[in-house]
């Protein structure tokens, strides 16, 4: 039986909201693209105070030894 594992980050400040890395030789701002990559699902929800909270949910399916 698969099982579902959600993660969420939450940037509270509306004031200054994360920016995705714009390629190239940058050596961060890639951490968004690469999950979102290996994501089944992703989302965005706003918080409040301006902010909001990143989602990303991966399926899991068990293995026969059941890890």
């Amino acid at each position: 039986m698969a099982g579902i594992l959600r993660i969420e980050a939450t940037h509270a400040r509306g004031d200054r909201l994360p920016e995705r890395g714009q390629g190239g030789d940058d050596e961060s701002g890639r951490g968004l693209l690469l999950v979102a990559s290996l994501a089944d699902a992703r989302g965005c929800e706003p918080h409040h105070a301006g902010g909001r909270t990143v989602w990303v949910e991966c399926v899991w399916w068990p293995t026969a030894t059941g890890q």
